[in-house]
């Protein structure tokens, strides 16, 4: 008799902002798994990290590549023949530089279902364009309302918008049907006035499309999450200005309000 053939594991279902974040802290991803199941009101997923947990002192996960990383001071470099096809109509604050008539919306995302989704790896998200350049190539944009940061490429540079690059190149080459050489962070400055205002090339290579599958594999493996306590990253959390984390450096003086919903829900 033939066995009858199994069906592939349902993939823990990711997004580029959850790589973000657990490069941050796994911990701080799994809180904001918990902050949104709640908002939506949906019983909250188990958080893995158990009571007793070691906090890490640096992120688990290792590092995207920069070997091939470009930093350009000044306005995006935009074509007069490329064109606008995708832009995430929930972000608030994005700048407009296409006229109406260079923009073309793909009719996939006419009808508010905005989600690019990758089914083979998991992994779904919002890049706030896609632009599809002159020369045919398809390019996703993310944009950040801050300056230019002095020492990309070092330690305390903003790797994660490399991370989250790196995973919207995947998105739009399943989606589109078109692999992009690279992704591009742009930075606007909006405080600065422009003063500073500059964009990063990030390259999606086979180095970076590698580093992205073991990053997923390595996410959905750790069944511990750990906590990272740092001030760089708790001073900024959401889960911790509500009051949510245990661990947190920088501690977060108010109200633990949502403490009773996490605590009540816990396995």
């Amino acid at each position: 008799m033939l066995a009858t053939p199994t069906a592939p594991p349902t993939l823990e279902h990711l997004t580029p902002h959850d790589l973000v974040t657990y490069f941050h802290c796994p911990h701080e991803m799994e809180l904001h798994w918990s902050i949104r199941a709640h908002t939506l009101g949906r019983p909250a997923p188990p958080v893995h990290a158990p009571a007793d947990v070691v906090p890490l002192r640096h992120s688990p996960l290792f590092a995207p590549p920069l070997g091939h990383v470009e930093v350009n001071e000044g306005r995006l470099d935009i074509d007069e023949r490329d064109r606008l096809v995708y832009e995430d109509d929930d972000e608030e604050g994005l700048p407009v530089f296409f006229a109406p008539e260079r923009v073309q919306r793909d009719p996939r995302f006419a009808s508010g279902h905005s989600n690019l989704i990758d089914p083979e790896l998991g992994l779904s998200g919002r890049p706030d364009f896609v632009i599809a350049r002159a020369a045919g190539e398809y390019v996703p944009v993310e944009y950040k309302s801050t300056h230019l940061f002095v020492g990309y490429h070092e330690a305390h540079g903003r790797l994660f918008d490399t991370v989250q690059a790196i995973a919207e190149c995947r998105l739009v080459h399943a989606v589109f049907g078109h692999r992009p050489s690279h992704g591009i962070v742009l930075y606007g400055d909006a405080a600065g006035g422009g003063a500073r205002e500059g964009w990063v090339q990030i390259a999606y290579d086979s180095t970076a499309e590698s580093w992205l599958k073991v990053a997923l594999r390595q996410i959905r493996e750790d069944r511990v999450r750990p906590p990272v306590p740092a001030e760089r990253n708790c001073a900024s959390c959401e889960p911790n200005s509500e009051g949510l984390c245990r661990y947190a450096a920088a501690r977060y003086e108010g109200p633990y309000h949502r403490q009773t919903f996490l605590t009540t829900r816990r396995p």
